[in-house]
């Protein structure tokens, strides 16, 4: 669970109180894993500044910011970043331009695999898995995996954005053992001991299955096809360990693209989210595709989140709602 304690955040701190500003006002938050949520608000109402204390990309002056249970309020941005995929409002952010699709997509695709991340290479699984994944945007972006990201559209480069942010490999058996120990929200002695025996055993089956595999009559793609199967099954034993499956962090993604593309992207968005049971912080101020998308709505006001809703509630606001919600706070804020 994604978990903000009492965070207060102040910008233009001089000593001068009218240039001082009150982003967050010890603002407390709890989100579900694989929970979907929306987040609306006027401008400097805290939204973004939310998502940059979740990312690390700014510091709180004073609360602080759990995974779990576990303190991640001063852990650096770089190291936060295999937990935590973020898409921008500006489709130039978070590609490099002057690299093809497939080089985008591998880096992308390493971070969290190993504690030395820059040793990747090219691999044709990787480039199998990326092609399948790139048709399900309907943009043929699959047919261009060697053109230079920099001479895309807005909308193609932040389809590519999404994808990137939205996909994971495994990380390795150390950084799943160790994390399992940092996040777990009971017992760390016993977590460790959890954790080591589940590797054991996995490991165990998986060896019993490849021998008795090399004693089956069969032929050579039956036996590949088997191998792959014993291989899933590790995965899927292991999988239970890894704590850290990412969050996802929208900043109006949508917001530079025209309104057919901003639709395709949410829609791709909304299916990412899902298949991937990842757990989301969207700002928008699209009031309707806030209550559109997602399980549950809060609104941002002057710093404080004056609205959380979810299910039957959330479902029965219309746009009207909100705006007369806007409107109520603003006239309680000039008394």
């Amino acid at each position: 669970m994604l978990e903000l304690v009492n965070v207060v955040k102040k910008f233009n701190i001089s000593g001068n109180k009218e240039d001082e500003r009150t982003a967050l006002d010890h603002i407390s938050l709890q989100v579900k894993p694989g929970e979907f949520i929306t987040i609306i608000g006027g401008n400097g109402s805290g939204k973004s500044t939310t998502l940059n204390i979740v990312s690390g990309s700014l510091t709180p002056d004073s609360g602080k910011v759990t995974i779990n249970g576990f303190d991640i309020t001063h852990m650096p941005e770089y190291k936060r970043a295999g937990y935590f995929g973020r898409v921008f409002q500006d489709p130039m952010v978070g590609t490099a331009a002057n690299m093809s699709v497939y080089e985008n997509l591998e880096i992308a695709y390493a971070r969290g695999r190993t504690h030395k991340p820059w040793k990747w290479g090219f691999s044709a699984s990787h480039k199998k898995y990326f092609i399948e994944e790139l048709k399900k945007f309907g943009l043929n972006l699959e047919d261009r995996l060697n053109q230079k990201v920099g001479v895309m559209s807005g909308g193609q480069r932040q389809a590519l954005t999404l994808l990137m942010a939205t996909m994971r490999q495994m990380p390795s058996e150390r950084i799943i053992k160790r994390d399992y120990v940092r996040f777990c929200e009971g017992n760390k002695s016993k977590a460790k001991e959890e954790v080591l025996k589940g590797f054991k055993d996995a490991k165990e089956e998986r060896k019993q299955a490849l021998t008795a595999l090399n004693n089956e009559s069969l032929s050579k793609e039956e036996r590949k096809a088997r191998k792959v199967e014993i291989r899933n099954e590790y995965t899927s034993k292991i999988s239970r360990f890894d704590l850290t499956k990412q969050i996802l962090l929208l900043d109006e993604h949508t917001a530079a693209l025209d309104p057919k593309t901003a639709r395709k992207v949410l829609e791709l968005t909304d299916k990412a989210v899902r298949d991937n049971h990842m757990t989301t912080l969207m700002v928008t101020h699209n009031m309707k595709d806030a209550l559109t998308y997602g399980d549950r709505l809060i609104m941002f006001h002057l710093g404080h989140i004056i609205l959380d809703v979810s299910g039957e509630k959330k479902n029965k606001l219309t746009v009207e709602d909100l705006l007369k919600m806007f409107e109520d706070a603003d006239k309680k804020a000039e008394q």
